[in-house]
């Protein structure tokens, strides 16, 4: 059995540097522009996204976040899990530990992510602040 090797001048790089990449271009502050839940939200949760939509900013940096707004502000801890081109895919996690899975695309300024977990599944976008 053969173990495979990188060769080359520094032209391959192994696959974990676009998760690096992405790393990189996620670091900053972005203003949630837009969501729509794929369950509608019970009155209070839709109360807070409503009040949220164009104030709260998220803002990462080396593995951890911060997300700010008029009712919204805690922190935890993020992980990119993989990345290909303008994609990435990630878990934040919240203050208690629980894990959210994202998937995420830029798009200029623009970042669209679809949340997979409960109660906040669905779509959106956050804009570079």
């Amino acid at each position: 059995m053969v173990a495979p090797t990188w060769v080359g001048c520094g032209a391959a790089n192994p696959p974990t540097n676009s998760v690096a990449v992405a790393n990189q271009r996620l670091t900053g502050s972005w203003r949630l522009q837009s969501f729509a839940p794929e369950i509608p939200l019970d009155l209070p949760l839709q109360a807070v996204l409503g009040a949220e939509l164009g104030q709260l900013v998220v803002t990462f940096n080396q593995s951890q976040f911060s997300a700010v707004g008029p009712g919204v502000n805690f922190n935890g801890r993020y992980v990119v899990t993989s990345a290909e081109g303008e994609q990435l895919q990630a878990i934040l996690y919240d203050p208690q530990g629980v894990g959210y899975h994202f998937s995420c695309q830029f798009a200029g300024n623009l970042l669209h992510f679809h949340i997979d977990d409960k109660p906040w599944a669905g779509v959106g976008a956050l804009q570079r602040a």
